[in-house]
């Protein structure tokens, strides 16, 4: 607990709420601090000596996250969210679009990778279809079939925000890339719990959100693929981008810096380089075993269903009771401490594929302990003891 401020502050806390948001550990927030205690400046275009530090500050934690994707820092450029990636990866990839061409995605995307494709859908009057997921295993279904010549953009999740299910992608993405496919992956849920080799995986884009890798929130890394970098044009514009500016036209740079318009959030960025250097000293075995105690644990209680999540799986567990409301359930666990998350977890087309309205999910982080595990378990049986005998 002592590396994390925030739990320190509250020692009764159970925090099992890390896929939403990872609580983050001192050694982050110290780089913050001394980021902006001695190098702060705004970057690239200044001369002088502070604003040349933090040009350096911020091109070190580019290349320190693109090493963290498997991926070239040329090709890495930094965002603020993935939710703001996806929009503007649906609004700018360079497509001809034309009625009946397809987007196909899984029913296990988060409403970030949905929605900006059936706005665009709307527009261009697409189809968009959807890979489904195995009802008993919770793997990826069969897509051979979904992939035509008329897909032009396969957009994933590398990872389930709800039951954690690790999707094996690749040979999909493979196989849209050969055909000329654009393929974009999501991959904030998995980002922590699993190498992404950006580089090699078959993926035209790939990002996720740093406060899901015990960062801070403002800072989204995105690679993009040579083929793409090469064809996208820039996602705003202002300062920074630009070689020349005339009264009717601009002329725009060259390289991963003309995504970066304006003035970039180095603090985050900084924050982000040091939160996977201090995530690459943990040990992730541990989780997968706290994992597999607690489904082993939720699954012996008669009153519990436990959504399957595959083979392989990042530390998150969802469950639903069927004579108890989800947000019952999250509600009492507060009442002792426990913060669990309840809902359809911005993933609604995935619950209606399972028939649900909500589930309780809960997702370890590096803070948990096998302890804190069986205090959540006692929790949950003191709940059912007391409101099942009325």
């Amino acid at each position: 607990m002592s590396q994390f401020p925030l739990l320190e502050h509250y020692p009764e806390l159970i925090y099992l709420d890390s896929a939403a948001a990872c609580q983050v550990p001192a050694e982050v927030l110290q780089a913050i601090q001394h980021y902006y205690q001695y190098q702060h400046a705004n970057v690239h275009r200044a001369g002088h000596r502070l604003g040349r530090a933090a040009t350096l500050a911020l091109e070190q934690a580019r290349a320190q996250l693109a090493a963290f994707m498997g991926a070239p820092a040329e090709q890495v450029t930094l965002q603020s969210s993935t939710t703001a990636v996806l929009n503007y990866l649906a609004q700018y990839l360079p497509v001809s679009w034309q009625a009946g061409d397809e987007v196909l995605l899984t029913r296990a995307e988060h409403h970030a990778n949905i929605l900006p494709w059936q706005r665009l859908a709307e527009r261009h009057q697409l189809q968009l279809k959807y890979i489904d997921i195995d009802p008993q295993t919770g793997a990826l279904s069969a897509w051979e079939e979904l992939l035509t010549a008329r897909t032009k953009v396969v957009s994933v999740t590398f990872a389930s925000n709800v039951t954690g299910a690790l999707f094996d992608i690749e040979p999909l993405l493979q196989r849209a890339q050969q055909q000329g496919s654009w393929t974009i992956v999501d991959a904030a849920q998995a980002a922590a719990h699993y190498p992404l080799r950006a580089s090699e995986l078959g993926c035209d884009a790939l990002v996720f959100s740093a406060h899901k890798v015990y960062g801070v929130a403002g800072c989204a890394p995105l690679y993009l693929s040579e083929r793409l970098l090469t064809q996208l044009p820039p996602m705003l514009v202002g300062g920074g981008v630009v070689q020349q500016v005339t009264p009717t036209q601009a002329t725009f740079i060259d390289g991963i810096q003309r995504f970066e318009a304006g003035s970039p959030n180095t603090a985050a960025a900084v924050a982000a380089a040091a939160a996977v250097q201090w995530l690459a000293k943990q040990d992730g075995q541990r989780l997968s075993a706290l994992r597999s105690l607690l489904v082993s644990e939720l699954r012996q209680r008669a009153w519990l269903n436990v959504l399957p999540s595959g083979l392989q799986a990042t530390p998150t567990v969802a469950f639903y009771s069927n004579e108890f409301h989800a947000y019952d359930v999250a509600t009492w666990l507060d009442q002792h401490g426990i913060a669990v998350r309840a809902g359809h977890h911005c993933a609604q087309v995935f619950l209606q594929h399972w028939q649900l309205p909500a589930v309780v999910r809960v997702s370890l982080g590096v803070y948990i302990t096998e302890a804190h595990i069986h205090q959540f378990l006692q929790t949950l049986d003191a709940g059912w003891a007391l409101f099942s005998s009325d």
